[in-house]
């Protein structure tokens, strides 16, 4: 898939949407094939594609869980509009 505008609210959660299935679907093929060396490194792969996606929409747009949050003197979590709000729009 390609993407003009990668860096946007819309693409960054579209691609951890996606990376996170894939690591979903890999951890459950893990589950019944730990011996498979080419599906764990594949995991390990995808795991740090989805920490990067992650942390780059962190870095631009806040965190993405409310336990992520790294305020200690104000609750922020709530400030941005939620999705139902316009908030990816």
């Amino acid at each position: 898939m390609y993407d003009c505008d990668s860096n946007s609210r819309e693409a960054l959660l579209r691609k951890i949407d996606q990376v996170g299935f894939s690591l979903d679907d890999t951890q459950l093929y893990l589950d019944t094939h730990p011996c498979d060396r080419e599906a764990l490194a594949y995991f390990n792969q995808v795991s740090e594609m989805y920490r990067n996606a992650v942390a780059s929409y962190e870095a631009q747009f806040g965190p993405l869980m409310a336990y992520r949050s790294n305020d200690s003197s104000y609750w922020s979590w709530m400030d941005d509009p939620w999705p139902w709000e316009g908030g990816q729009n």
